[in-house]
């Protein structure tokens, strides 16, 4: 049995990373939007939200890396099997060359046709074209950095994933500015200083293999294919997380662009990138479950299961009211980081950043019980859970509200999608329990 404090130390020593996580594969693009709101435009502004969905499909590549792999690598230290922890290391990261190029490939001979299928139209079209293909050309970098920090957290350097986002902020900000105001590249040039970034934090992260306690080895892969199956299938729900709000955001966009123009994507970008800032804190705690709660499970401690669920929710809830206040006090805050003036745009994103604000302790609670799940080996709860709250129902609500309420509409509709994916987490535990619950071990 482990004792509250052995969880409490297990479970927020994976905390920070997973924040850190959940940040490396959408801040090089948070950087951009600002840069671009402050000196390239409202319009720009746009064109980036347009084009945001590619930095999630990233991210969901990442989240199978870190999120499977990377729990899968956790329980082989646990158990002492040094091979299968390097097998598992190597395997992650041909999958993510593999998954790289590719991506790289088409996103270099499709740019146009990817930035006509992601909504850009008009004015648009152009300056989402000119990102997407300096965007691709970092496609290995970004992935890697982000499945990359997991493993080198596991293996004894906590503070480098820290040093990698540090060194790559640093970078894609001056790097931004240059092409700006010294290349006069425009968005191409900005999203190149963004792949130039992760390509100089991912140099900073092959540091570890020159320390002496590093054990991360490249070996000979075996069984391939049914080690990624395994990875993928056990990174699945949250990967699935990022797919299902790629598909809302490309299908909100179209949305909002036929029905209230331009400026209310401005708006939902501004929106998307307050999720990408605050929403790291909900991602994080509730991807540190993951780790932590595969290991117990696997030890059969259910004790330990339901303290690491207990703790989750207990900071994850602390963190996402506070941050829901602040957003609730300042909610033009962030639109004036990213320049947006004042006017309907700034009225449309903030009403949007105070709906989210609102739903923010909703949203922690699906997503503790959705990773929760994932580490117990319930998929189908997981997936349920993933599928509802960040697609069916948001984007159910907004067909039915958008004609009558127009972008206001659209906001409500996140917050009722989290609230009716809840009363569905609700609802199924209760007719699994006979109607009854009472404790922790009644919720896993």
């Amino acid at each position: 049995m482990k004792n509250d404090y052995i969880v409490r130390k297990t479970y927020y020593s994976f905390v920070l990373v997973s924040i850190l996580s959940s940040l490396t594969a959408t801040a090089g693009m948070l950087i951009d939007n600002i840069i671009v709101g402050r000196y390239l435009g409202s319009a720009a502004l746009g064109a980036m939200g347009i084009v945001g969905p590619v930095s999630l499909v990233f991210s969901a590549i990442g989240n199978i890396c870190s999120g499977g792999g990377g729990a899968r690598a956790a329980q082989a230290l646990g158990r002492g099997e040094q091979d299968k922890f390097r097998l598992i290391f190597t395997t992650n990261m041909l999958f993510v060359l593999m998954t790289g190029t590719i991506l790289t490939v088409l996103g270099m001979l499709y740019a146009p046709e990817i930035a006509l299928l992601l909504g850009a139209k008009d004015a648009l079209l152009k300056p989402a074209t000119d990102y997407l293909y300096g965007f691709f050309l970092g496609t290995i970098p970004t992935i890697l950095l982000s499945a990359m920090m997991c493993f080198v957290r596991i293996d004894g350097s906590p503070k480098l994933p820290l040093i990698c986002i540090s060194v790559m902020s640093a970078a894609n900000i001056v790097l931004d500015l240059m092409m700006v105001h010294v290349f006069h590249l425009g968005m191409f040039g900005m999203a190149l200083a963004t792949s130039i970034a992760y390509c100089l934090a991912v140099l900073a992260g092959l540091t570890h293999f020159g320390k002496n306690y590093c054990t991360l080895q490249w070996v000979k892969p075996t069984r391939l294919i049914r080690e990624w199956g395994t990875m993928v299938v056990t990174g699945a729900p949250t990967a699935l997380s990022r797919i299902c709000d790629t598909a809302k955001v490309m299908t909100l966009n179209h949305l909002l662009v036929l029905s209230a123009g331009a400026g209310a994507v401005t708006a939902l970008n501004v929106r998307m990138q307050t999720y990408n800032i605050v929403g790291a804190l909900i991602m994080g705690v509730c991807q540190a479950i993951l780790p932590v709660a595969g290991v117990f499970y696997g030890e059969e401690d259910k004790t330990a299961l339901e303290n690491t669920l207990r703790e989750a929710l207990r900071t994850g809830l602390l963190l996402s009211i506070t941050a829901g206040l602040l957003l609730l006090l300042f909610p033009s805050a962030l639109p004036g980081l990213l320049g947006v003036p004042a006017g309907d745009i700034l009225q449309m994103a903030t009403l949007a950043i105070r709906f989210f604000a609102i739903g923010m302790p909703v949203q922690l609670i699906n997503m503790a019980m959705m990773n929760i799940y994932q580490a117990t080996r319930n998929p189908v709860a997981a997936t349920s859970i993933c599928i509802l709250q960040q697609l069916v129902f948001t984007v159910s609500f907004s067909l039915l509200m958008v004609d009558t309420m127009g972008p206001s509409g659209v906001w409500l509709a996140f917050l009722l999608g989290e609230a009716c994916t809840l009363c569905f987490v609700i609802a199924s535990i209760l007719i699994r329990k006979g109607g009854k619950l009472r404790t922790f071990g009644d919720v896993l």
